[in-house]
């Protein structure tokens, strides 16, 4: 399969595509970096949209006491929201990239376990302890029966 463009990934998050090319987009985005990378850009974009979109009630106010104020019209606010989704979003595929990259790296399955073997050795030195000293006490028992029977063979 060729790559998928951008404008392509548009068009698959609006739902604008068949169910059958969908599903080959899907499956394409599990062995191409490049196209993975167009489709979260294209998400981005998508989000930032919707966002600046829906959060518009408050732009008209802010604007009139600019206004009343006498500065620029010009926010800052939408800025600095664009500018904290992306910060948002790149710091949450850092940490989903490096939550992948330990699991290749077989990282949490080894640190499970590391947890199981603790609790199971910890379990075993309980149930050791018992173990041993109902193992004594019936040696103890033992040996006891042994010298009356070997008493009563002597006499």
């Amino acid at each position: 399969m060729n790559h998928v463009s951008e404008a392509q990934w548009v068009a698959y998050l609006a739902d604008e595509i068949p169910e059958a090319l969908k599903i080959e987009y899907e499956n394409h985005l599990y062995s191409c970096d490049k196209c993975l990378s167009a489709y979260m850009e294209a998400m981005e974009r998508e989000e930032t949209s919707l966002d600046l979109e829906g959060f518009d009630i408050a732009g008209p106010i802010m604007d009139s006491i600019s206004r009343l104020k006498g500065g620029s019209v010009e926010e800052s606010r939408p800025h600095r929201k664009e500018k904290s989704l992306r910060t948002i979003t790149r710091h949450y595929l850092i940490a989903a990239g490096f939550t992948i990259l330990l699991m290749a790296g077989g990282v949490f399955q080894s640190l499970t376990e590391y947890v199981d073997s603790v609790e199971s050795s910890s379990e075993k030195k309980t149930q050791s302890l018992t173990e041993d000293l109902i193992d004594k006490t019936f040696t103890w028992m033992d040996t006891i029966e042994k010298k009356n029977k070997e008493g009563f063979r002597n006499e």
